[in-house]
């Protein structure tokens, strides 16, 4: 065996020590990022033992998210309080990730429990329920918006929790002043999502707990009133006072039923 090959990895080595691909190296010399050691007369590429651990950091870094280039730029000029500058910028970036998954994960829990709550668990007549409080991220909606206006609003909605990273459940609620509720006009203050738990902001409004009326509207939006004069009445029957903003919650919409005559909206009102 010759003193080059007993000093160098040959390509093939190389790739297979390193869990790699001979393609993947080929193209890091092409690029600039991970030159052999060596290359000898008939053009065969020979990596050194250190490379191993270069290419080491090049697989985790471009894991974590870094792009081939920000890796190249910092091989040309690293020292050590780049390099940990580096792997902290990493950390970070890597902890923003998980929290996106962690988003993702509620969002599809709440979509299988709602549905299947929709589906199992039916308030088709008015009941008195015991609640805990729920906390929920908000945006104000003005009176009588048009389609368009509403779906900006929503919009405005998603992207601020998707920006601030904010954990919540997938069904979309939607909040009513009990102002609204005894004038009969029956359009939101606010669309809002229900926190994983609580957060410091004034975007943040919180369902106390306590005892509330609860009735499951089915049918259109259009259709809602009749839905709501209903509860009244159950809630005038009792002898009780509304104590609280109502509550709807979007189990089956549009994403779940073609036909509107199927959703399933949830409203709760608290009473006393």
């Amino acid at each position: 065996m010759s003193k080059i090959q007993q000093k160098y990895f040959t390509t093939s080595e190389m790739a297979k020590t390193c869990g790699v691909t001979k393609h993947t190296l080929f193209h890091y010399d092409e690029i600039g990022l991970l030159k052999p050691d060596f290359v000898n007369e008939k053009g065969y590429r020979f990596y050194s033992f250190k490379q191993c651990y270069a290419l080491d950091i090049i697989t985790v870094l471009k894991k974590a998210g870094s792009s081939l280039q920000e890796i190249k730029d910092f091989f040309q000029n690293h020292n050590s309080t780049m390099f940990v500058n580096l792997i902290q910028q990493k950390q970070r970036d890597l902890e923003v990730e998980h929290l996106r998954i962690q988003r993702m994960q509620y969002f599809l829990k709440g979509a299988v429990e709602m549905t299947e709550t929709a589906m199992n668990d039916l308030r088709d007549t008015p009941m008195i329920e015991e609640c805990e409080a729920q906390y929920f991220i908000t945006t104000q909606i003005e009176h009588c918006l048009d389609e368009q206006e509403y779906a900006k609003k929503l919009s405005e909605h998603r992207d601020y929790s998707e920006k601030h990273l904010i954990l919540h459940e997938f069904p979309l609620w939607s909040i009513l002043s009990k102002e609204r509720f005894h004038a009969e006009h029956y359009f939101p203050n606010y669309i809002a999502y229900k926190l994983i738990s609580p957060m410091q902001t004034e975007k943040m409004v919180t369902r106390p707990k306590g005892k509330y009326a609860v009735l499951d509207h089915i049918g259109s939006y259009e259709s809602m009133p009749s839905t709501y004069a209903t509860l009244k009445k159950y809630i005038n029957s009792k002898g009780l006072n509304v104590s609280t903003d109502v509550y709807e919650v979007e189990m089956l919409n549009y994403l779940t039923e073609k036909d509107p005559d199927n959703f399933i909206i949830r409203i709760s009102v608290g009473v006393s």
